[in-house]
């Protein structure tokens, strides 16, 4: 399939026309990559300098714990994303540093995009910004959402 066609699934790109999808596919940062399984994509608390999709496979978002100093740090799971789903969003938003890290759970192929030009193109594109900046706070309260629930019920929601 196609980046554009691609984009069309995206969760956070889903109130976009193609002509505003060409917009985004035709950034020159915007390009595929596969990982291999288990491979790290990037980890916590670095820069975030790249937004992803999901196009094939699963990607887990981590949370790293070390439980002392003598022993290895532990990951768990936050959540698995798949096909349309992204990851990545702090590089759309300050400080744009990444709060969890992301590592292929299965052979994965992911659309990556460079933070950086995707919010010039939001400033030249006003509209295109918002209609995305809208699916996206709605991605991301679906999110703490579950993990609320999470924490209160200790049962996420069957999607989590």
């Amino acid at each position: 399939m196609s980046i554009l066609g691609n984009l069309k699934r995206c969760e956070v790109f889903l109130g976009l026309n193609d002509e505003e999808l060409l917009k985004i596919a035709e950034l020159p940062s915007c390009e595929e990559k596969v990982y291999q399984s288990q491979e790290v994509i990037f980890k916590s608390g670095g820069d975030a300098r790249h937004f992803f999709m999901v196009e094939e496979g699963q990607v887990n978002l981590v949370l790293r714990e070390t439980s002392g100093r003598d022993q290895l740090p532990m990951q768990t799971v936050v959540r698995t994303i798949t096909k349309g789903g992204t990851f990545g969003w702090s590089a759309l938003v300050p400080p744009h540093v990444r709060i969890l890290g992301a590592v292929a759970r299965t052979q994965c192929k992911v659309l990556r995009i460079g933070g950086r030009e995707l919010r010039s193109l939001f400033d030249r594109e006003p509209h295109l910004g918002y209609e995305v900046a809208k699916s996206l706070l709605n991605v991301i309260a679906w999110r703490f959402r579950n993990i609320e629930q999470l924490l209160v019920t200790g049962k996420g929601s069957s999607f989590f």
